[in-house]
């Protein structure tokens, strides 16, 4: 099969690392090829919420096509979403395998991690505020590129308190399979992500009240979360980019059939 992969301009960072991990478990059997549909079988596009693009192959995304008036617009053969129980095509997220190997260490001083985006920055402010009335000892870690594994593991807590629903860049999935303890928002993908709260800690998006109890909590009684770590570590496998894989070739042959 000759797989056609397009990364459109402002795709999300879980969008781009879906495709690096794609292209790595599909090159092995399939002729995946980055930017280039000529004589393809079917095309992935990783894109943004919403895309402006004329195909004339089938072709698969995570976003509806934008209709243009007085333009032809060619609808995806299959919306997809790492969601459950949606309409939409299932295709479970996966992490790259670095992050499965290595050992978690301790920070030198109690510390956060949060993968930053710009529209988080009121509430990470106001978290950071509430948290130095109690602790002047605290830091929080913002990170502006894909934290590598080693940056995950020399944490004590990654936090990731998106405010929308279709905002999937937090890097939980990547923080649970490198043994660091975890407080998400409570979005429909880290509802999925921690197992209802099984495996990490659930906060009301937006509520920085909310935010600092649990961020202190998860710092200084850790043995509060100790189980939810310990349920994290026995599921990570779920995120292995093996299960992505398979069905990501199930989705193909059922369109190219």
């Amino acid at each position: 099969m000759i797989i056609a992969q397009l990364v459109l301009p402002g795709a999300s960072e879980y969008e781009r690392k879906s495709q690096r991990i794609d292209f790595a478990s599909l090159s092995a059997e399939h002729d995946v090829r980055i930017g280039e549909a000529a004589n393809a079988d079917l095309i992935h596009v990783y894109a943004p919420d919403e895309m402006f693009v004329q195909l004339d192959l089938p072709y698969v995304s995570n976003a509806r096509l934008r209709r243009r008036r007085f333009r032809r617009t060619t609808p995806p053969e299959r919306v997809i979403t790492p969601l459950k129980e949606t309409a939409e095509s299932f295709i479970p997220e996966a992490v790259e395998e670095n992050y499965f190997a290595g050992e978690k260490r301790r920070a030198e001083k109690p510390t956060i991690g949060t993968f930053a985006r710009p529209h988080l920055r009121n509430i990470i402010e106001q978290t950071a505020a509430r948290i130095q009335r109690y602790r002047d000892d605290v830091d929080w870690l913002l990170f502006d590129i894909t934290p590598s594994p080693d940056d995950l593991r020399g944490v004590d807590v990654w936090v990731d308190p998106a405010l929308t629903e279709n905002d999937f860049d937090g890097f939980v999935a990547e923080a649970i399979v490198a043994g660091t303890a975890v407080i998400a928002s409570r979005t429909a993908i880290n509802v999925q992500r921690l197992e209802k709260g099984r495996t990490g800690v659930l906060v009301p998006p937006g509520d920085p009240n909310e935010w600092t109890h649990a961020i202190l909590a998860g710092l200084f009684k850790p043995e509060l979360g100790h189980s939810k770590t310990v349920a994290a570590q026995q599921t990570a496998s779920k995120f292995r980019p093996r299960h992505r894989a398979r069905a990501l070739i199930e989705l193909y042959e059922s369109i190219l059939q």
